[in-house]
Order: C-alpha cells, then sequence, then structure tokens
C-alpha cells in the first residue's frame, strides 16, 4: 500500500478487528502469517501456534508495526489514533514514547483516543472482597492478580523452541504497567498533550466511534478512556 493512499485514522494494537476507514496496525506475526498462509498452516502443525489460532482469521490488510519503535509515518498525517487495550502492554517508557510519536503524527486539531484497563476499579473489586470463580486460588488477592494479567498463574510448561524464542522476545501478552484516571492523564500531559480528558465509552470526539469502540469489550465499567486533541 501506498502511505499516500493509508487512511487518515490510525488504529492501534488492532488484534483481528480490522474496520474500515482506518489504518488498522498490530505487532503480532498473526498479521504477517495472514499474508502467508501455508507457513500458518507450518506453524500450527509444528506447535509454535496453538491450535485456537485456527478460530481467529486475521485480515491480510492490517499493517505489522513493531510500537516499541517510531513510527513509519510523516508528521500531521492522522486526523485521529485509536487504541484500546494497548498501551498495559508496553512499559511505561515505552508507553510514554508511543504517545509522543502519536502527537507528532496526529495533525493539529486531532484526535488521540486510549483505553486501557483501569487499575482503580481492580483495587476497589480487592478491597470489597471480590472472589471471581474462574480466577486461580479463592481469595480476593488471586481474583486481583489474575485480572491485572502481569504474568500468568502457571508455568507455560514445555513448547517448541521457536515458540519459547518467540514468547521470549515479544512478550506481547502480559501487562507491563497499569494506570489510573491520575496516572494516565499525566502519561498524557508528559507526552505533551496540554488538556487530555476522560471520557465515557462511545463518548469522543472521532466521528462514528462506534465503528471502531466495541462496546462488549470495555463496557464493562473496568476501562478507562482517556482522550486528547492535539494542539497547534
Amino acid at each position: 500500500m501506498n502511505r499516500a493512499d493509508f487512511p487518515d485514522q490510525l488504529h492501534l494494537g488492532c488484534g483481528g478487528f480490522a474496520p474500515d476507514n482506518w489504518l488498522n496496525t498490530d505487532g503480532s506475526w498473526h498479521v504477517w502469517l495472514a499474508k502467508w498462509p501455508l507457513l500458518k498452516k507450518m506453524a500450527l502443525l509444528s506447535g509454535i501456534l496453538p491450535p485456537i489460532h485456527l478460530e481467529h482469521p486475521w485480515s491480510p490488510s492490517i499493517v505489522h508495526l513493531d510500537l516499541r519503535h517510531p513510527l513509519p509515518f510523516p508528521d500531521e498525517r492522522f486526523t485521529a489514533v485509536y487504541s484500546s487495550h494497548l498501551l498495559e502492554h508496553l512499559h511505561r517508557t515505552e508507553a510514554l514514547a508511543l504517545l509522543r510519536e502519536v502527537r507528532r503524527c496526529c495533525r493539529p486539531g486531532g484526535t488521540v483516543r486510549m483505553a486501557v484497563p483501569d487499575l482503580a476499579h481492580y483495587l476497589a473489586e480487592y478491597r470489597r472482597g471480590l472472589i471471581l470463580p474462574e480466577a486461580p486460588g479463592h481469595s480476593p488477592s488471586d481474583t486481583l492478580l489474575y485480572g491485572l494479567h502481569l504474568r500468568p498463574a502457571a508455568s507455560p510448561g514445555k513448547h517448541s523452541l521457536l515458540r519459547t524464542l518467540y514468547h521470549a522476545v515479544l512478550d506481547y501478552n502480559s501487562h507491563k504497567w497499569l494506570y489510573d484516571r491520575d496516572g494516565l492523564l499525566a502519561l498524557f500531559r508528559e507526552a505533551g498533550f496540554a488538556q487530555p480528558e476522560e471520557r465515557g465509552v462511545l463518548e469522543s470526539r472521532i466521528p462514528a466511534i462506534d465503528q471502531i469502540e466495541r462496546v462488549e469489550r470495555i463496557g464493562g465499567g473496568d476501562t478507562l478512556i482517556v482522550e486528547a486533541v492535539r494542539q497547534g
């Protein structure tokens, strides 16, 4: 795809969800394998990919991006940038660097919107003694750590050498840093956004936000959303 033909709205960490009118990007190797179905089949047969990935097709239109590196886009390229449940998978220094890159790539007057798990929500559940039946163990602390998703409760066990190396190098799944309202607002301000604001689900300056923001994914009250307009 010629960069001049890119949509002017950027979707970071899209997973397999690739709505129209957005440039959908993700760092997973599923993006690359979607363009090479024979290699994907070989990865499944060799055990590098677990069988569950047969049930989750990825669009070949998704662009592969490792967000730990500078974004490969010119200044002031996009009118909107969106991500859902992405920043927590980066270390805070990486999340800050990404937000600075996002600001660079966003046009003046453009909107940046980031949704993350709300640390305050999980701590409130812990304080009231919530125990989820699907969480390992039988205590509020087990439920808290299960929800924070910092590390799995069990060792990953034995995998093929290639799969072990993949997870050791990339480690996309676990959470690296979590945010409450004040923490995420501070991150935005540190990245150069003057007036970031907490927003509700589907409450946005981005037109047709319902085309990219999935209520079934973030509408349960455990998600924090901050939005900011890039000033000149």
